[in-house]
């Protein structure tokens, strides 16, 4: 008896072992594709200067005072810059919720690779499209 119960976990392990050599590994390479992510997820903020009021309560809500508003600086009647530190921002929503008017959104890109500390410092132009350039890294660009 305990013979057969031997083999029998011996080729159970040997059918597990040949189904993963033939499968396809689940892997992502990562510079060069991305991988798809849940429709709610909290990536960099995009800012529609459009529907801005310059009310502040996105900076209010900001647990951790990543988020600058520069009312001085306008581009409609009623608008702000806004200047997000993503050196300090931990994605939590709390200031796309509190925006009423619908001028703040996450987008679904979570990679913020950037060369720099202070080129996580975005500005106004920076905030408002998903555009950036290509990052490079040992003679190679990736996206």
């Amino acid at each position: 008896m305990g013979m057969i119960r031997v083999l029998g976990d011996i080729f159970r392990v040997l059918k597990h072992i040949v189904r993963q050599t033939f499968s396809r590994p689940f892997t992502y390479f990562y510079p060069f594709e991305d991988r798809e992510y849940p429709e709610r997820t909290r990536g960099r903020h995009i800012h529609i200067r459009e529907n801005c009021t310059a009310c502040g309560q996105c900076v209010r809500a900001c647990p951790v005072v990543a988020i600058r508003i520069d009312k001085s600086d306008r581009k409609y009647e009623k608008d702000a810059a806004l200047y997000f530190d993503y050196t300090r921002c931990i994605f939590c929503g709390l200031c796309v919720e509190a925006c009423r008017f619908n001028a703040l959104f996450h987008t679904p890109v979570v990679d913020l690779s950037e060369p720099s500390r202070e080129a996580l410092h975005y500005d106004p132009e920076r905030i408002e499209t998903l555009e950036r350039e290509p990052l490079e890294w040992r003679g190679r660009r990736f996206r």
